[in-house]
Formats: C-alpha cells, sequence, structure tokens
C-alpha cells in the first residue's frame, strides 16, 4: 500500500504565505471601466444598453461636454445624470465608427467639438460647426430631450462628419446638397445603430432575416416624431420622423413644392432626403441578402461587414464627386464606380440606383467605361478640390427686399463625367446650371422663412413667419448682401412649432 507523503510545517508555510501573496495581489489588480446606461436606439423603443464609459477626449475627433458632468455610473433613466451618460455613448460610437472610415485629422473647426445638451425650449437639435446643439419640447408622455435619442445625437454627428471631410457642401446653394446633408446625417444614424451586436441581432430575428423592412432600425428617432406630430400630423410619418424604408423615387427638386406633409415629397431638404436615404437603406437590404452565407438567413456579422463595405462605398462616393446641382447622380455614379471589383454590389447598387431615378439608364451604361480612367490621383485631385471655396455668384434680389444684389456659394465645381438622374419616363434629365440651381434654393429659403434678414432689410421688406431657428443669414457687403450658412437644423419648427 502507497503512503502519502507527509508534508512537513516548513512547506506548508511556504504555501499558506504564496497562496496569502496571491489574494494581496488580487486585490491590487485595477477594477473593471465603469459602465454607463445609454439606449439602443431611441428612448421610445425603450430598449436599454450598457456600455463602458466612453472617452469623450478621444481623438481625431473629441467632444467638449458641460463642465461639472456626473461621474460615470448607471442612472435611472429619464434623469439628467442618465442623459448625460447616454448622449455621450451615442456620440462617441458614431464619432469612433466614420473616424475609421474617412479617415478624419480632426472636426471642421478643431479637435473639440462642443455639445449643448439643453440650448433651451424647442423640438430642435443643430450642427453650427462649432457644436451640437440640442434642446427639448412637449412630447406625448413627457418632456422630450432630443440629446436622449441616439438617433438624432448620431444624426447631427453626421453633419459634423460631412462637415469635416468635404467641407465645400456646407454652404453650397443646391437643393440637393443641402438634402444629402440630411441624408448622410440619417445613414451614419443606421450605421452607429449598426455597430451595436445585440440591436443587429433584434433586428434580424424580428424581420426573419430581411433587413429592408420597417422595423426599430429603419424608423428614425420614433419619440421626436410622435412629439412632433402632436404639434401638428405633417410635420413627422406616421410612426417616426423618418423611415429609411420609402418608396420616394427621384424627381427634379426645383418641380417640387417648398413644404409639404411627410406623407409627400417636397424640397425641404429632410423630405427630399428620403430618397438617398432609402435608396442607400434598399443597397443595404439587398445586398445583405445577396451575401448570406444562408439564403434568407444572415447572420449580424455578415450585417455588419455589409454594412461596413457599403459606408466605405459611400465615403468614396462623397469624396470622388464634384460639387453641382445634380450631387445625388454624382455621388450614386462614384458609389457605383467604388463598387466595380465586386460584381455582386455593383449590379444591387446600379439597379437600385436606376429603379429610383437618381441615375439614368444611360448613366449606368457608361459607368464601365469611366471605371477604366478612375484613379487614386484622380480621387485626391477631387478632395483636394473640396476644400478650396465655391464660387460665388451674384443674383438678383430686389424682389427679396435687397438692395444691390445676393452672393451666394454656387455649387459649380468642374465635372469628372457626364451623369444624370432620370424622370418618371425613364429618360434622363439636365440639371439645372449653377445658378438656376442657387436661385432655387434662395427662393425656397426665404418661402419658408429660414433667413436672418440681420440689419440688411428694412422690417416692412421682409417675410416673416413663425420659424424661430434660422439656417441662413444675410450679410451686409459691398453692391448688396451675402448668403451665409449659419447651421444645419432638423428644420422641425418650419411651420412655428417652436414659439
Amino acid at each position: 500500500m502507497t503512503e502519502t507523503p507527509a508534508k512537513s510545517k516548513r512547506a506548508l508555510t511556504k504555501r499558506a504565505t504564496a497562496t496569502a501573496k496571491t489574494k494581496t495581489r488580487k486585490k491590487n489588480v485595477p477594477s473593471p471601466p465603469a459602465a454607463v446606461g445609454s439606449w439602443e436606439d431611441d428612448p421610445a423603443t425603450a430598449v436599454g444598453l450598457t456600455v463602458p464609459t466612453p472617452d469623450l477626449s478621444k481623438l481625431p475627433l473629441a467632444f467638449s461636454f458641460p463642465a461639472g458632468g456626473p461621474p460615470p455610473a448607471i442612472y435611472a433613466q429619464g434623469t439628467s445624470q442618465f442623459r448625460y451618460w447616454a448622449t455621450a455613448a451615442a456620440l462617441r460610437r458614431g464619432a469612433d465608427y466614420w473616424a475609421n472610415r474617412v479617415p478624419l485629422t480632426q472636426w471642421y473647426g478643431g479637435p473639440n467639438l462642443n455639445v449643448v445638451l439643453d440650448m433651451g425650449f424647442g423640438l430642435d437639435a443643430n450642427y453650427d460647426r462649432t457644436a451640437l446643439n440640442f434642446f427639448h419640447g412637449p412630447g406625448v408622455t413627457g418632456t422630450v430631450f432630443t440629446c436622449e435619442s441616439p438617433d438624432v445625437s448620431c444624426h447631427e454627428v453626421g453633419h459634423a462628419v460631412l462637415d469635416a471631410f468635404k467641407p465645400g457642401l456646407w454652404g453650397a446653394a443646391s437643393k440637393e446638397v443641402s438634402a444629402f446633408h440630411e441624408s448622410f446625417g440619417d445613414i451614419s444614424a443606421l450605421m452607429s445603430a449598426i455597430q451595436i451586436p445585440s440591436l443587429r441581432t433584434a433586428i434580424l430575428s424580428g424581420s426573419g432575416g430581411n433587413l429592408y423592412t420597417t422595423s426599430r432600425l429603419s424608423r428614425l428617432a420614433e419619440q421626436f416624431g410622435s412629439a412632433l406630430r402632436a404639434q401638428d400630423p405633417g410635420l413627422a410619418e406616421a410612426d417616426c420622423l423618418r423611415n429609411a424604408v420609402n418608396s420616394f423615387n427621384y424627381q427634379d427638386p426645383t418641380t417640387l413644392p417648398s413644404t409639404a406633409p411627410m406623407y409627400q415629397l417636397s424640397s425641404e431638404p429632410h423630405s427630399f432626403s428620403r430618397i438617398f436615404t432609402g435608396a442607400f437603406f434598399e443597397i443595404l437590404g439587398v445586398s445583405l441578402a445577396a451575401k448570406a452565407a444562408i439564403p434568407g438567413g444572415p447572420t449580424e456579422a455578415e450585417l455588419l461587414a455589409v454594412a461596413d463595405d457599403l459606408a466605405g462605398f459611400l465615403v468614396q462616393g462623397v469624396k470622388c464627386s464634384p460639387i453641382v446641382p445634380n450631387w445625388y447622380a454624382q455621388v450614386a455614379a462614384n458609389m457605383v464606380v467604388a463598387t466595380q471589383t465586386d460584381p455582386t454590389y455593383a449590379s444591387i447598387a446600379k439597379g437600385v440606383f436606376v429603379g429610383r431615378s437618381i441615375l439614368s439608364l444611360h448613366s449606368v451604361s457608361s459607368l464601365p467605361m469611366m471605371s477604366n480612367v478612375k484613379s487614386l490621383a484622380a480621387a485626391a485631385k477631387s478632395a483636394t478640390a473640396a476644400l478650396e471655396p465655391l464660387p460665388l455668384v451674384a443674383l438678383p434680389a430686389s424682389h427679396h427686399g435687397i438692395d444691390g444684389v445676393l452672393f451666394v456659394e454656387a455649387a459649380a465645381e468642374p465635372l469628372n463625367s457626364i451623369v444624370s438622374a432620370a424622370d418618371f419616363k425613364a429618360e434622363p434629365i439636365d440639371p439645372p446650371s449653377a445658378i438656376a440651381a442657387a436661385k432655387a434654393f434662395v427662393d425656397d429659403l426665404f418661402m419658408r422663412g429660414q433667413i436672418d434678414y440681420g440689419a440688411v432689410v428694412d422690417p416692412e421688406r421682409r417675410l416673416v413667419r413663425n420659424h424661430k431657428t434660422k439656417t441662413h443669414a444675410l450679410v451686409k457687403v459691398d453692391g448688396g448682401a451675402r448668403l451665409e450658412r449659419r447651421l444645419f437644423s432638423c428644420g422641425l419648427c418650419a411651420r412655428g412649432v417652436i414659439h
């Protein structure tokens, strides 16, 4: 019979000492980083999310939040502390996503972008090149704080990101350019939400694997939308602010009304933006179905990968496109060119853009030849050109009460290629000249009451509407006035919602 050797007291002492030291080291191990609470997509859906504490000072896209904020922790939903960290988490997620794909070295105004969590009363949010500004206003079940919705905050991040890498779009007097800025904001909200694994899983499970169907991913800013509908049913879509699943096809914006209820299409930027957003989300849905290893059963990892691919195509489309009146067609064409290395993506992008009339059949047929002459040098030249100021044009302005002419930035960069959208008969649409596009854009601004006259126009000669947020302002210059953009606003008080 084998006996177990007896252990000496010395050996037992050594083991006990080693155990004690081990326990002491465990106590000195740093605790995991604090976590904060947020929402997956929007407060209306009430799906909470716990994430690591975001680093607001992270470069290249840092945020400057209000001083004296609450320490990171899991706070009760509905409190100011919860809103602080919920907004911080969403903004950090959106900024990090785009910083890895553009890439960017800083915001337009520098390494830090200010965040004003509550600028005052109003159903609004905006980006003014120095800050993201949020507000509070009456909702259906209580006060709505616009910063709290990741859909809203990541939309505003989209404005700031696009302004950082394509700053020439900021002042361009073009309906399509202005609308695209809003579309990029909505796409930013979609792409930021897709970064959340639990949301990807839930969306694919709830839709049976069919991404291009109405869901809480496609429905943007549900809480915000319900607050607006309570003020005026025409200010938002039936179940959200805007839905990425829609059937809007391209129409010449100069033929559309300046404003219309949201179930119709108008030339107002948020309304017209839905054409491009819908096309992008449709391409995403169809591409996911085509790329899935199991037909009809895409995984959340496949959704993330396809979304990342399309975001890359979009960035290339924006970078390589000259700023001209038919901006939608230019970006769409360059997105298709960017997909040429993958026939699946290429055929889907062409099919959707043609089906939505954003590109004409003739334009698409010429794209394979265009891809042969594309080069990194051409793309770099286009990106560099965007950093140069757009040319100023002088518009007659007496009918606006202005003595002299009105100078505006025209969407008149040199064309790389000739592409066009299509009409309802599938015939190519000749885009308006830069001057005609600028005139139509300015007329719309005056009609919607979005211009601050300042001291340029006498009070009795102004057009006044009950509209608090002014996206543009008149500045007195020799020979007349100059139109300058102040901000990109959610545009949610265009009918006097804010008093």
